[in-house]
């Protein structure tokens, strides 16, 4: 199972990282304007959030994909978290947080969610969510969901030291739930 993890962690970077704006490679104009939605939300709604693009993992002498985009967003203070120990409260501390988003893009609506399927048949405990067309959640705080023709794999979280992951799972659910609604139907 943790290999099957691996994988497709391995399969989402190397898919993940076949394009990049920032690199200067061309992406295809659909997925760049999800692209844009996206990071538009990310400016308007979480705007003390600091961006990053990153170029993708390409294979030695080969071109990036057109099809592909990741982006990392973090933040010092995600949320405000009311520390306790003991039963007794420390005050309210910031949570920092880091999230990366790797969007790719399908020849068509049902392709993506052939591919979310197959995905979801490798990846055991992945259990359904709704966000976007269909979605899944997997592994406390990792989602992937399709909207149209445009796959979303959504991870990181919050930077929890210790105590209830639960919350990890229920930020990044909340989290997709809010991207898939800034990307129009396609």
């Amino acid at each position: 199972m943790f290999l099957n993890y691996i994988q497709a962690c391995m399969l989402c970077l190397f898919l993940a990282g076949a394009a990049c704006p920032i690199a200067g490679q061309s992406v295809d104009p659909d997925l760049a304007r999800v692209s844009q939605n996206v990071e538009n939300y990310f400016r308007q709604q979480r705007p003390g959030w600091k961006h990053e693009s990153v170029p993708p993992v390409t294979p030695p002498g080969s071109q990036p994909s057109p099809y592909v985009v990741i982006h990392f967003w973090s933040s010092e203070k995600c949320l405000i978290a009311e520390v306790t120990i003991d039963d007794v409260s420390s005050g309210k501390q910031p949570v920092s947080c880091r999230v990366k988003l790797a969007i790719d893009q399908s020849p068509s609506a049902a392709e993506a969610r052939t591919r979310l399927g197959n995905f979801v048949l490798e990846q055991r405990g992945a259990r359904p969510v709704s966000v976007g067309d269909k979605g899944y959640a997997w592994g406390g705080s990792e989602v992937v969901f399709v909207k149209g023709k445009f796959t979303f794999w959504l991870g990181g979280g919050l930077d929890l030291r210790v105590g209830d992951f639960t919350n990890n799972g229920e930020f990044m659910g909340k989290l997709a739930k809010e991207i898939a609604d800034a990307v129009p139907s396609t």
